[in-house]
């Protein structure tokens, strides 16, 4: 019967650490990136925490859904060297732009 009850405990905290995994999924900040000319054709989407490098076929604009973590972003690969800009607001240019890659900090 304790085992029963162990088990059932450890079943919840696994389902709650999922549902506030999936909570901080919806809620982060998120960067939409087009190859161009502008905000439009071939996209993607950058959403996880953590480094990430831009698709060198997609600088032809960007948006930025700021949702609580802010991006930093880099004119290097790997997030090396300075940061060039922070966004910590939601924004858009659809003209090209020289970011290589970006960091979203949760």
């Amino acid at each position: 019967m304790a085992s029963s009850k162990l088990s059932a405990f450890a079943m919840a905290m696994v389902l709650s650490a999922l549902l506030i995994a999936t909570i901080d999924m919806v809620n982060a900040s998120n960067l939409d990136v087009w190859s161009g000319p502008g905000c439009n054709n071939r996209a993607d989407r950058y959403i996880a925490c953590g480094c990430h490098d831009i698709d060198p076929g997609l600088h032809g604009g960007w948006a930025f859904s700021y949702n609580g973590p802010p991006a930093f972003m880099y004119n290097q690969a790997n997030c090396r060297g300075v940061s060039v800009r922070k966004l910590s607001r939601g924004a858009r240019d659809c003209n090209p732009f020289p970011w290589q890659s970006m960091f979203i900090q949760c």
